[in-house]
Formats: structure tokens, C-alpha cells, sequence
């Protein structure tokens, strides 16, 4: 007998947690940091050994691979999927985004928050709030100045802008700490200098003033449009949801992200977010059980009829293209002087309450 739309999720938690891949993986996370580790250090090993400029642009956009395999630990540690104690995973995650990475872990945890509270939401998820580039009609009708033109192309200029990603981040970062109270400011600000410290100063060290503000420059490039090409799939071009209504959370989840299929490789370079369905279901699993919980979800969203989008990771990329052009428009001036907005393909993809 099919559950009543409340009671969809708690059945199907009842499921999982008879499966036992709730359970914390410390030892499968503690391989993953060793290997971290072992790549962090080949890096700089690699930037010593081959210093001409195409060698140091590739390993600039390697070093920005290693940065994104460090920032999934700070992704888990956020959703305490490494240990049952709160405290084990907050260190970990200082370590890694303030110290590590050069980002507050506090502003993270906070954005990445409301984003897991609304997915997709248009008014209260901010990753559906992009000053340069819009999600539905409305919000390109509010575009203004530079960001107005950026959103009549952003089909074509949305992956370009993505290698400014990760200096808008680190400002982000910064504004945050400034304008909120967090639970550790000084070991927050004090990572944060120490990681300018270690990281620009070991550019230095290997490479001279000149070359290393250059490969900072390109590596960080790299590393937005890494993330980008990363989370970008996960949500955009799926469903939007607006208004105050309460939404059945299962649906809420599945509707609003999109999985990709399995693929060793992929999974690996994504730090396992292929499954966002599984993943936005129970955000504190273990990354490495997220493709065994699948089987569960799928066959159980199948049985009560709740859409599951799973596709190629190219072909996810053309559904973002094809989000972000639907909703691009052009602005053109009438010869009595008023604004008429000509977009294309006008509607956007709201997706009626459920």
C-alpha cells in the first residue's frame, strides 16, 4: 500500500537504516585524506622538478584538482558524515578550508546550509542567487548594468566567468567573517593568514615573486572552474520551486537534483556528488555508500512515482547549457524610447508546487 506523501520519506528512511549505510566510515576517510596528502605533496614536488611555462600551467591546473579533493573533506566534515562527534568533524573542516584552502569554513557551513534547507528554492536557496546570471524570467528582469549583459549570454559565458569562482569565494569568505559572529573567529582569521602565509610563500620559495603570482592567478582559474563544472550539475536546469508552501521532502529532494550515472572515474573527480538525490535524501551518509543507497532510492521513487533523473555527465552539461539559454533574454530599445525585454524562450523552469 502506497504511503501517504508525508509519511514517503520517514518509509523510506525506515529502509536505509535497516541497511546500515548510515554508519560513519572513519577508515574510508582516512585513506582518502593519506592519498590527499600524498597528491598535495606531489604537487609541489612536481612545481620544483618542472618550472617552463606550459609545465607550470599544468601542474597549476593539477594543484587545483588536489585543492577540490581536499575541499569534498570539507564538504563532509560539514555534513558530519566523517564522525559521530561533532567536534572531530569542525576540526577537520577548519583545517582544510580555512588553513588548507583559504576559505571560512563557518561561511561555508552557512551558505551550504540554506542551500540543503531549499534546494532550488528561488527566493531562499543562494546558490539560485547569482548576481550575473539568472535562474527564471523574473530574475533577469531585475538584471541591471554589467550584469544585464552577462545574462544575455550567459549560455556561452557561464563556464568562462566560473574561473573567477574561487576569488569570489575567498571575498565572500572575508565578508562573512566580518559582518557575523562565528564560534571560533580567531582560529578562522588565524588559519586563514597562515594559509596565505604557507601557501604564497612556498610559491615564492620555489618559483620567484613573478611566476608564483602567476601560477596563484591560474590556479585558482582552474579551481573555480573546476567547482563549477562540479556543482553545476547537480541542480541547474531542474525544477525551481517559489512561494512560502511547505513542500513533502522527499519530492522536494529528488525533483530538484539531478544524479550522474556511474562511472568510477567521474565519481572519483566529483567527491561522490554524482549521487545528489541520495545525497540531499541523507546528507550525514558516508560519501562511499552513496552508490549502494542508490539502488534503494531509485526502486523506491519508482515505486511511488516520484520523477528520477539520472544522466551522462555530458549530457547534464547540455541541460545547464540549455537552462541557462532559455533564460537568457535580450534587451532592445523601442523608437519611442521605452524598454521592451525580448527573451529567449521565454518561460523558465518553475515547477508547480508539489
Amino acid at each position: 500500500m502506497r504511503s501517504v506523501a508525508g509519511d514517503e520519506f520517514r518509509d523510506l528512511l525506515t529502509l536505509v537504516r535497516q541497511s546500515g549505510l548510515l554508519a560513519k566510515q572513519p577508515a574510508y576517510y582516512g585513506r582518502k585524506m593519506l592519498l590527499n596528502l600524498v597528491l598535495l605533496v606531489s604537487a609541489f614536488l612536481l612545481i620544483r622538478r618542472f618550472q617552463n611555462p606550459w609545465a607550470e600551467l599544468l601542474n597549476a591546473a593539477f594543484l587545483a584538482f588536489v585543492f577540490a579533493q581536499l575541499g569534498f573533506i570539507v564538504h563532509d566534515a560539514g555534513h558530519q558524515e566523517i564522525f559521530s562527534a561533532p567536534a572531530g568533524n569542525e576540526v577537520l573542516g577548519l583545517i582544510h578550508s580555512n588553513l588548507l584552502l583559504g576559505f571560512s569554513y563557518s561561511w561555508w557551513l552557512h551558505k551550504h546550509h540554506h542551500h540543503h534547507c531549499s534546494p532550488n528554492h528561488v527566493t531562499a536557496d543562494p546558490d539560485v542567487d547569482i548576481p550575473l546570471f539568472a535562474f527564471t524570467k523574473d530574475q533577469a528582469a531585475t538584471k541591471r548594468g554589467f550584469a544585464r549583459l552577462t545574462v544575455k549570454y550567459q549560455h556561452f559565458c557561464f563556464f568562462p566567468l566560473s574561473l573567477f569562482e574561487a576569488f569570489v569565494l575567498k571575498v565572500d569568505s572575508v565578508k562573512f567573517l566580518l559582518r557575523h559572529k562565528v564560534a571560533h573567529p580567531l582560529i578562522e582569521v588565524s588559519f586563514l593568514i597562515l594559509h596565505a602565509c604557507w601557501f604564497l610563500g612556498l610559491l615564492y620559495f620555489l618559483l620567484g615573486w613573478p611566476h608564483a603570482i602567476l601560477f596563484f592567478v591560474a590556479q585558482q582559474m582552474f579551481l573555480g572552474l573546476y567547482l563549477t563544472l562540479i556543482f553545476a550539475p547537480n541542480h541547474q536546469g531542474m525544477p525551481l520551486l517559489q512561494g512560502a508552501s511547505a513542500v513533502n521532502f522527499l519530492r522536494e529532494q529528488v525533483l530538484t537534483s539531478r544524479n550522474i550515472k556511474k562511472h568510477p572515474g567521474i565519481d572519483y573527480c566529483t567527491g561522490g556528488l554524482t549521487c545528489q538525490i541520495e545525497h540531499h535524501l541523507f546528507p550525514t551518509m558516508p560519501t562511499n555508500k552513496l552508490r549502494q543507497v542508490q539502488k534503494i532510492v531509485k526502486s523506491y521513487c519508482m515505486s511511488h512515482g516520484v520523477p528520477y533523473h539520472e544522466t551522462s555527465l555530458f549530457q547534464s552539461y547540455r541541460e545547464v547549457y540549455q537552462d541557462l539559454r532559455k533564460n537568457s533574454f535580450i534587451v532592445s530599445r523601442r523608437s519611442d524610447g521605452n524598454t521592451i525585454t525580448n527573451r529567449t524562450d521565454l518561460d523558465s523552469r518553475i515547477a508547480p508546487r508539489f
